[in-house]
């Protein structure tokens, strides 16, 4: 997969599906799946600094998260 090729909405729609799977699933790409996650978000990083795509909005962190979460991007997709 080409990232840089993306435009904002097919990146964030990518990453809801990384998002969406299940830890069997990921677990079953032998870090293909950590490796794709961190490509997308670095790439969304380098277009929108200190934001974080809709996709995350989906759901709470989980309880164990204790750090600050940047706004999650609210512009044009």
């Amino acid at each position: 997969m080409i990232y840089s090729n993306m435009s904002d909405r097919q990146l964030n729609d990518y990453i809801f599906g990384l998002l969406e799977m299940n830890k069997e699933e990921r677990l079953a790409t032998k870090g293909r799946w950590a490796e794709r996650l961190d490509l997308a978000m670095a790439l969304w990083r380098d277009r929108h600094p200190d934001t974080r795509p809709p996709a995350y909005g989906m759901r709470p962190p989980p309880p164990c998260f204790t750090g600050t979460l940047p706004p999650i991007y609210d512009g044009e997709l």
